[in-house]
């Protein structure tokens, strides 16, 4: 075991006015200072976690009286910060108005407007709210902020145009598309010179963004560039004892142990091997410590959580909460009331609760310190457990002992966590494209001169942000002639800012409610049967009928849901593969990786095996596969199917070959009986594509090529592109 002690974070307040009362931080302030100005900005606030991210936005659009468009991952984190919001917009005289723009507040809203459209929805909420108010805070995901700008829904939201700030929260664990996607869309909007785009203020709150993210920032965004947390003077100091007058804690000392678990298996070695640790964690610790203490444990996998919350809500005398994708209901009450919480990703950012330990597996560099960070404000020593890789544990043996420094711990996990492999080609092969079929959507039913001045505008954009800094050269016919060679149905599935991801909607009998969820997880280890949708609706109660009835055409089975199975002695459930006549040609006629490309293929099915006799099987899989199959005639858009890739090699070797992380998600296919490949879904199949296209054709570290090309060099070290036909 390995015990690392880390000092606290502490931030330097400063005697100034500020809107909610405290002596501000130096971040907050420099913010501040920005949104009052009269000029534009994109701005970067990486102050540490519990720094007042959320402060130093709000605070100055409140003051302000600025309408406000607020981003966030996730929709529990967008309940979240409105209710941040309602308990703020006191500090102001004038009115505001907080609007959580979620698909259920949207249908709760199309039945009080008597509208069919979110699009319109949107417009008139807004209206609404404007007339009867004096500022208003629109609070929504990404996929919906991205539908507005790109004119998705079916009646138009024109509603985005009158925000002059937006502000995106998390944006570091957004991925490479989906940052793309939202930078390139914000820069336009704050580029467009139409009278009714009010856009000038952008804010990204964010961990320290790497270098590539930096040069995009400074150099790719028309906006001025300000990183608002760098300042010559001392404004944050490590402490182990006291943080001193005139200086506030914001992360307390800790003392860490590092223990060893593998991936997705913390709780196998909690409940099997530290049965005893564990249970003494979650208890009273010592004389100075109190039995009133609240713990969080946070693992990686839903069914690891359940197995822990299970066994220790039975051993412990304490009140011990579950908290996870199928058990999110009353999250606001159950955090305010936990003394053990047990939990996932699903509490791993945004949401503000309050702990004295931390127990939680880190096996990656992001959930490492993300998670740590939920051990915040306090000024007092406190006891954590990390749960990582032996070969990180290994590695970190090295500082056994050691008084760490937090910007030293960083370095330390930087250095001894390997980086997974990203996609280097990623922006021009496919973001390019993306935003050009973007741009053609823009120039329909516009005059000529319009057309011409939204494409050379569009074109330098792409230029910018996905070209600048590789050694492709590409002029508007390159552009056009890579966006022509690919899938057209592909260049839809761009549009939009998620890649695909398969669903059930589900009838959880054990605690009576409703909710979608990932069909992977149900057929691994779910006591589940599926039904056809009228049979789904005939059993769950009536007052889910409106949920049933806005979900089911975007989900791919029904299915009640009566607990979990009884895995094997090591912890795994059933097998679940992709098999299907279409994905059997499609590995015939191309069997080459590199020859393939991605592409939404229709009729794909799910084939489900027991690894032992004694698991049970899953009842009517033939009716998810008949809906599974018949995607494309409820999918939205012009597509249908599953936007897919796949490799001639097993999930583990792929993994291997191409570097990728624990949690890139390759799915097993079965043919024939034989399991001799994989299958990449949604965005993953654009990143797969890019590494096997990297590593077959180019050289990895360099940026050459095009996804539907084939790069030819000529003169002058230049690159032009032709219509691509392998050269193999």
């Amino acid at each position: 075991m390995t015990t690392l002690h880390l000092d606290g974070v502490t931030l330097r307040q400063h005697d100034e006015p500020f809107l909610f009362d405290y002596e501000p931080y130096a971040h907050q302030i420099a913010l501040a200072d920005l949104v009052r100005g009269d000029n534009g900005f994109v701005a970067v606030n990486d102050s540490p976690t519990g720094g007042g991210k959320t402060s130093s936005w709000l605070a100055p659009a409140l003051e302000e009286c600025l309408d406000t468009i607020a981003i966030y991952p996730t929709n529990a984190l967008v309940i979240d910060q409105t209710e941040q919001v309602e308990a703020a917009k006191d500090a102001v005289e004038h009115e505001v108005s907080a609007l959580t723009v979620t698909s259920e507040t949207l249908a709760e809203k199309r039945q009080k407007f008597s509208l069919q459209s979110n699009g319109a929805v949107i417009d008139e909420w807004y209206r609404a709210e404007s007339r009867a108010g004096n500022q208003v805070i629109l609070l929504t995901n990404p996929d919906i902020f991205v539908m507005m700008c790109r004119d998705l829904y079916r009646n138009a939201s024109r509603a985005y145009k009158r925000f002059p700030f937006v502000v995106v929260d998390e944006f570091h664990r957004a991925g490479r598309k989906e940052q793309n996607t939202l930078r390139y869309l914000l820069d336009e909007a704050y580029e467009r010179n139409e009278r009714q785009i009010r856009l000038n203020k952008i804010a990204f709150l964010s961990a320290t963004p790497d270098e590539q993210q930096e040069r995009r920032f400074e150099h790719a965004m028309a906006a001025p560039y300000s990183l608002v947390t760098e300042t010559e003077t001392d404004e944050q100091r490590a402490f182990s004892t006291n943080p001193g007058s005139g200086w506030k804690p914001v992360m307390p000392p800790v003392d860490l142990e590092v223990r060893t678990a593998p991936t997705f298996g913390t709780a196998d070695v909690l409940l099997d091997d530290e049965l005893d640790a564990l249970l003494s964690f979650c208890r009273e610790q010592g004389v100075e410590s109190s039995s009133d203490e609240r713990v969080a444990i946070i693992l990686d996998g839903i069914h690891e959580v359940q197995r822990v919350s299970e066994r220790l809500d039975l051993e412990l005398d304490r009140r011990v909460e579950r908290i996870d994708g199928f058990h999110s209901e009353n999250k606001k009450e159950k955090l305010e009331s936990f003394e053990v919480l047990v939990s996932n990703s699903a509490v791993e950012v945004g949401i503000d609760f309050d702990i004295d330990r931390l127990l939680f597996a880190g096996h990656n560099r992001a959930s490492f310190l993300q998670r740590l960070g939920r051990l915040r404000s306090k000024s007092k020593r406190c006891q954590a457990k990390c749960y990582v890789p032996r070969k990180i544990a290994n590695e970190l043996a090295d500082y056994d002992g050691q008084e760490l420094t937090r910007s030293a711990l960083d370095s330390v996990i930087e250095k001894v966590y390997p980086e997974p492999r990203k996609p280097t080609s990623f922006g021009w092969r496919y973001s390019a494209p993306e935003e050009l079929k973007h741009i053609d959507s823009r120039i329909q039913n516009a005059t000529q001169d319009v057309q011409k001045r939204i494409t050379i505008s569009g074109e330098k954009r792409i230029q910018r942000h996905f070209l600048d800094g590789t050694d492709v050269r590409m002029d508007s016919d390159d552009l056009k002639r890579a966006t022509e060679a690919m899938d057209w149905q592909v260049l839809d599935d761009l549009q939009w800012y998620r890649g695909d991801s398969i669903q059930a909607l589900v009838y959880d009998q054990t605690e009576n409610t409703v909710r979608t969820y990932d069909l992977f997880y149900l057929l691994r280890y779910g006591d589940v049967e599926f039904v056809e949708r009228d049979e789904f609706e005939r059993i769950v109660p009536d007052k889910y009928d409106e949920k049933v009835a806005r979900n089911a055409r975007y989900v791919d089975g029904f299915c009640t849901y009566d607990g979990t199975i009884e895995t094997t002695d090591e912890g795994w459930g059933r097998s679940v593969a992709f098999t299907g006549p279409r994905l059997n040609d499609w590995l015939e006629d191309k069997p080459i990786d590199s020859n393939r490309t991605p592409r939404v293929l229709e009729g794909t099915k799910l084939t489900v095996s027991r690894d032992s006799n004694d698991l049970p099987r899953v009842p009517s899989l033939s009716v998810l596969n008949d809906r599974l199959q018949s995607r494309c005639e409820r999918t939205p858009g012009t597509g249908g199917g599953l936007l897919c890739y796949p490799v001639s090699m097993r999930p583990t070797v792929a993994k291997e070959r191409y570097d990728l992380s624990e949690f890139f998600f390759l799915y097993q296919i079965t043919l024939q009986g034989e399991s001799g490949a994989s299958l990449a879904l949604g965005t993953d199949a654009l990143y797969l594509h890019c590494h096997v296209m990297e590593d077959d054709n180019e050289p990895s570290t360099d940026e050459n090529g095009l996804i539907g090309l084939w790069l030819v060099r000529v003169v002058n070290d230049k690159y032009k592109f032709q219509a691509w036909s392998h050269p193999g």
